[in-house]
Order: C-alpha cells, then structure tokens, then sequence
C-alpha cells in the first residue's frame, strides 16, 4: 500500500538580473507521480507558490533545490475501518511501527496479520483484500456458480463440465492473496467402438461411450472366449475400465481369440 506524504515543500523565489534570461518558474518535481504526489498539483509553479510533496525545496532558477528529506510516515492502510481492524488504530504511523490487523472483508475474512511501516508504505503479511483476477478456464466446462465481494469482483466459483465429461473434483475454488487454487479438470469419456472386428467381441454398437471411472463388461461371441489365466482358461466376458479417455484392461487386451472345439 501506498501512504501519502505531507511534509511542506516552501518553493522560495530569489531575485535575478532580468538581462540574464533566466526561466522564471518550475515544473513539476523530479520523481512525481511514483512516490511524490504535489499538492496542488499543476504542470507550472508561479513565483510565491507552495507545494507539498515530502521534502523541503527551493526553486532556484527553473530549478528544483531539494535541500531537506523529509521523514517517511504512513497513514493508515487503505481500506481500514472498512474492510481491516487496526490494533493501534491511529491516522498516522512513524516509520518502524507496527500493528496488528483483523480482515474485515474479502477472501481473507477472518484472517489476522501484522505489518510494519516502511519508508512510507505498509509491509503486510497478507491482504485484506487482494485483487482477483477472472477465474481460470477450463478445458470442455466453465464455471457455474460463483461468490463476489462488496465490491463486486468474484473470489468463488464452481465448475461443471460439457456432456459425457467427468468433473475431476467437486466442490469449489477460492481466489487467496490475488491467486485462484487450481481448478478441476473434465476427464474424457472413453469410446467402445474403437476395438477392432477381429477382436470377436459381441455386439459391439458402431459407437458407444462410457464416462470416466465407469465400467463395462464386454462378452465374446458366441464360440470364442478370453484366456485369462491358466486356472481360469475361459474367460467369456471381459470387464474394461474407463480412465480420461483411456481404456484400462487389467492384465491383458480383451480379445476373444481362442475359439471353443
């Protein structure tokens, strides 16, 4: 978090010989806009115009002379009262403080953490409320449904898949410190069809699907039967498993190639 700095910057004008045509203002202080905000802030300074923005200045012809630092403080974090409880709860904090804090709000709500001032800004520990960005994609689903904060953006959602997919995992993700958890995955259903006709399988449909981690008991025709093993020489239905598009079969792929005497 940024603080803002509000030490008095007395901008001194000193008599010059007008023939030497020296400029007769100044611009904005070297370093504006990242750690020093003038106020007010304007493109050009007249003679006699004062500024603050965290150091004493004096302009000298055209020129800023930054003759003193001025000591870094930090205001209270953005959002506190809000969506933080401070333990000390002031409106300024001298560089070194420390304090404790509360989340009020957000996808840390409960949480606890401390910070400390550092050079006029907050060294937290975690964030009260961090910026989330969408939710990530996933591949054959979207999410469904979903949680927002106060402030609209989304730090909750769930996920289901398309049509004969299978969602990896149920329940939900949260967006932690401005990160999602990962997100499932939709598993492929797996395709019978792709067994070839010498496999002697019966019935076989020209296209069949079973979803992930579903199984199926394949038969052979009649006549045929799968040696499995030698204490169990005929086998004549074959139980296949689906894994992400993958069928498992056991020991042995399920053909029927041994045929009945």
């Amino acid at each position: 978090m940024k603080s803002t700095l509000t030490l008095l910057c007395l901008v001194v004008w000193v008599n010059v010989d007008a023939s030497s045509a020296q400029t007769e203002y100044c611009g904005k202080p070297e370093g504006e806009g990242r750690r020093m905000l003038p106020i007010p802030d304007r493109e050009r300074y007249e003679n006699g115009d004062q500024v603050e923005y965290g150091c004493l200045a004096t302009c000298k012809n055209g020129e800023w002379d930054k003759t003193i630092k001025g000591k870094d403080y930090c205001s209270k974090p953005e959002g506190a009262d809000t969506r933080m409880l401070l333990i000390p709860d002031r409106e300024r904090y001298e560089n070194g403080d420390k304090i404790d804090y509360g989340c009020l709000s957000g996808p840390n709500t409960g949480s606890r953490g401390k910070a400390t001032c550092k050079n006029g800004e907050w060294s937290k520990t975690i964030e009260c409320q961090a910026s989330c960005p969408d939710p990530p994609p996933i591949t054959n689903g979207d999410f469904t449904k979903e949680k927002r904060d106060v402030e609209g953006v989304i730090t909750e959602v769930s996920y289901q898949c398309s049509r004969q997919f299978t969602l990896s995992s149920t329940g939900s993700i949260r967006c932690l410190n401005g990160k999602w958890q990962s997100p499932p995955k939709c598993l492929r259903p797996c395709e019978i069809s792709t067994f070839d006709a010498e496999y002697n399988l019966q019935n076989l449909p020209k296209k069949d699907k079973i979803a992930h981690s579903e199984k199926k008991t394949l038969h052979c025709k009649e006549g045929y039967y799968h040696q499995y093993k030698r204490f169990r020489p005929n086998i004549e239905e074959i139980e296949v498993k689906c894994d992400d598009g993958e069928l498992q079969y056991g020991e042995h792929i399920p053909i029927c190639s041994h045929r009945y005497s």
